[in-house]
């Protein structure tokens, strides 16, 4: 009973919410050996027991715990089944489509280059690139997760010559996919590693609607060709 006790306090998550495994996710780790190991990413609770050897054996089994294949435990709770499926479905979203935002980024850098807006060009071409960094992420994260990468249909999107058009544009992109992943940011609170990618990412897209808006409230100000001078 002492083991069993013990157990249950070290794989406690009273750091965020006081839920505590249930009987059916103890017992399992106490009938069998989870043996494939898993990087502990929450902060475990400890107890004070006199007998040393059932220490270090409740310690053992709620490391084996992270591998129970019906529950995977990240730091703050537990990382169901569920999430875990809108969480890579997520990915696989992203991995798709910034994918081929990069490559239009890229098509629109080529572009305005042409066209002498060499500032411009170089925040596309930048932002081509962080964004296949992201592409990189998303694929190594739903590796992680055991699940496969699939290469996605791309849909076609507009190419412009128009940098007032473009920005415009892609302001609007980055406003709705800010919707859009701002619910699968909170979906993944549960799983730390993907929420720190998905945090990150989010604020770049942030950071470049702002950047967007700016330009509009710019271009009130000076005039579209002062704008379109200041881009050269």
């Amino acid at each position: 009973m002492e083991f069993e006790k013990v157990l249950v306090n070290r794989v406690s998550t009273r750091q965020y919410n006081d839920k505590m495994p249930d009987e059916k996710l103890i017992q399992k780790v106490i009938d069998a050996a989870f043996l494939a190991p898993i990087v502990r990413m929450h902060k475990l609770h400890l107890s004070v027991v006199t007998n040393k050897d059932v220490m270090e054996l409740a310690q053992d089994a709620a490391d084996k715990i992270f591998q129970a294949p019906d529950a995977i435990i990240f730091r703050r709770n537990f990382f169901t089944m569920s999430d875990k499926t809108k969480i890579v479905e997520g990915l696989q979203v992203i991995v798709t489509d910034l994918a081929q935002q990069a490559d239009g980024h890229e098509i629109q850098s080529r572009i305005f280059a042409s066209l002498g807006f060499n500032k411009l060009a170089d925040k596309y071409a930048e932002h081509a690139s962080e964004e296949r960094d992201y592409v990189k992420k998303c694929v190594d994260r739903i590796l992680d997760l055991g699940c496969e990468v699939k290469i996605g249909a791309k849909k076609e999107l507009p190419v412009c010559n128009d940098a007032l058009e473009f920005v415009k544009y892609d302001l609007q992109v980055s406003k709705d996919g800010l919707a859009w992943l701002a619910e699968l940011v909170e979906c993944a609170k549960g799983d730390l590693s993907t929420f720190d990618i998905l945090s990150a990412y989010y604020k770049d897209e942030e950071d470049d609607m702002y950047w967007g808006e700016q330009q509009l409230e710019l271009i009130k100000l000076i005039g579209k060709e002062n704008w379109y001078t200041s881009l050269m």
